[in-house]
């Protein structure tokens, strides 16, 4: 029902005459007057037509007419069309009963009666006309509400489901995948150092990442699929009823989508990758919201923590999987239990490093020689963390990994560490044997998992010349290429030997020499950058203390 719509009458008569006299005295009204000489013809046209009011002209044994009424009556699209019945004089004792019981709203004579007719005419053009509004306004109530519950749901800026919506439709498909016993997937999509591409090359650049990146994940999912912004530039997507299988042919097409085209933008241009994190499960062994969300954001953690733009599966524990009677509390309770647990395991590395470092102590004080060293480690890598906007356990990792590290030498007498100068061949050969030793020592210590991955791979080089497996590029865990490149920043400026000690634009220049061989060519220009704006800020650090000190001298 349109509210424009120029209102329409339907005249069923076979009389000329009477049909001259109806279009006559409506002249003055802006009316469609739509006219049948048949009753059988009334049905289809009440579907074409949104009629106001129906006038049906009847004569004694017309049953035809008495039966359509009574369907028009019957239908739900029809019955609130009013009917208007007209006969002459004569027949109206006759006809009367029969038109009310047809549903007919009012009964008129023939000829017809021009003041009467018009009067009654007009309050069912009225009535029509105010149905319309009251339609009108409704659908408009009806239509802002659903824009006001769409955007409850969506996320402004690429116009994806967000955070509590996705929480919410993961819960269902969970159940509905439990319930029917199939399969179920679940992405976590995070757009690998966007904190550099906002910091590099601005916001509106960073937004239109984010929308372009939207744009291309949609191209490779169902309809089915439920895809959102889980937060920042971490995503989500739910896929029902996909395997693991199926579920890495998709999480790769995103991938490869995303690292194969530069997102370009007025005057920027950049590549970006996705890491994904993946969990799929199966029917009632599918656990709550919080768990496979918790998967999810574990496998997404390793995939980061193996350098970036890849997939990673999570895989449950054998033995693992839910009780059916499983509920939130139950999940909360599991949640509190991992977090206690995780606290004991970090208690545990801790313990162990201390009796490994009280154990070196014992042997040798050569471990002091390398205390400035660490401090400086320690420093760097929070600056170039914040850069790149690591986590907070992936830094750890990498605080753990460096006293592992030293430690080892110090333990395994490194003479290295007390002698300046080349190499010879016997502490080239403990150089090269260093990375297999240390991956034999942290494999006793499950806990360590992490700081192998980084100890093991820190020699090697980004052209492939390194070693122990001659890994290339991205083939070499993101980990180990931080490690390996504040290792030699801080080797540089703050070696054991001070006759090997560098200046800091001596250090810079040297990672410039080896960017794209040794060293990550990407992660050289953010260290660089790093450095930069430290050297930056201890300048006006130290302007500031030195006015502070002229003044302080004055007085």
């Amino acid at each position: 029902m349109n509210k424009n719509e120029k209102q329409s009458i339907l005249l069923v008569d076979t009389d000329p005459v009477n049909q001259e006299n109806v279009r006559r005295i409506l002249n003055d009204f802006d009316v469609k007057i739509v006219v049948s000489e048949s009753a059988a013809a009334v049905i289809d046209l009440v579907h074409q037509y949104d009629f106001a009011l129906i006038l049906f002209a009847i004569a004694p044994g017309d049953e035809e007419a008495f039966t359509v009424a009574d369907e028009l009556n019957k239908s739900e699209k029809t019955r609130f069309i009013p009917v208007i019945f007209q006969a002459t004089e004569a027949d109206r004792e006759t006809l009367l009963g029969r038109a009310y019981a047809a549903g007919g709203v009012d009964f008129l004579s023939k000829p017809i009666h021009p003041v009467m007719f018009l009067a009654k005419v007009k309050v069912f053009l009225e009535l029509d006309d105010r149905q319309r509004q009251l339609s009108f306004a409704t659908a408009k109530i009806q239509e802002q509400n659903l824009k006001l519950e769409e955007r409850a749901i969506r996320d402004s800026l690429t116009g994806l489901y967000n955070h509590n919506y996705l929480l919410e439709q993961l819960s269902r498909e969970i159940s509905r995948a439990r319930r029917y016993d199939t399969s179920l997937s679940l992405f976590l999509l995070d757009l690998d150092f966007f904190k550099d591409v906002n910091d590099s090359c601005g916001h509106p650049f960073g937004d239109f990442v984010l929308k372009e990146f939207s744009d291309r994940v949609k191209k490779r999912l169902r309809k089915t699929d439920i895809f959102g912004r889980y937060g920042g530039e971490e995503f989500m997507v739910i896929l029902p009823n996909t395997d693991e299988k199926h579920a890495d042919v998709v999480a790769e097409s995103i991938r490869d989508v995303i690292a194969s085209t530069p997102f370009s933008y007025k005057y920027h241009e950049r590549l970006v990758t996705v890491s994904i994190g993946v969990f799929s499960g199966f029917g009632e062994k599918i656990e709550a919201v919080g768990r496979v969300v918790e998967y999810s954001d574990n496998a997404l953690y390793q995939a980061k923590a193996e350098g970036r733009n890849r997939v990673v599966h999570y895989h449950v524990p054998s033995g693992g999987g839910m009780d059916q009677s499983i509920d939130p509390l139950s999940d909360m309770i599991d949640l509190s239990q991992q977090s206690r647990l995780n606290a004991t395991i970090e208690k545990t590395r801790a313990m162990t490093l201390a009796s490994f470092e009280a154990m070196v102590h014992s042997q040798t004080r050569e471990y002091d020689l390398l205390a400035d060293r660490n401090i400086l480690f320690g420093k760097v890598l929070d600056r170039f963390g914040s850069q790149l906007n690591l986590p907070d356990q992936l830094l750890h990792s990498f605080r753990r990994a460096i006293k592992l590290h030293d430690l080892f030498r110090c333990y395994i007498h490194d003479s290295s560490l007390a002698r300046p100068g080349p190499l010879n061949r016997e502490q080239e050969e403990m150089l090269f044997g260093q990375p297999l030793m240390l991956r034999e020592l942290t494999t006793m210590f499950d806990f360590f998992a992490s700081e192998r991955v980084i100890l093991y791979s820190h020699h090697e080089h980004f052209d492939g010349n390194g070693y122990p497996d001659g890994l290339k590029g991205n083939e070499i865990p993101l980990a180990a290429r931080i490690f390996a490149l504040v290792d030699a920043f801080v080797a540089m400026v703050a070696p054991v030997s001070e006759e090997e000690k560098k200046t800091m634009e001596e250090a810079k220049a040297e990672l410039i020499e080896f960017s794209g061989s040794q060293f990550d060519p990407f992660l050289v220009d953010i260290l660089l950058k790093t450095l930069k704006q430290h050297q930056q800020q201890a300048s006006e650090s130290e302007k500031e203390k030195n006015e502070e000190d002229a003044d302080a001298a004055k007085r």
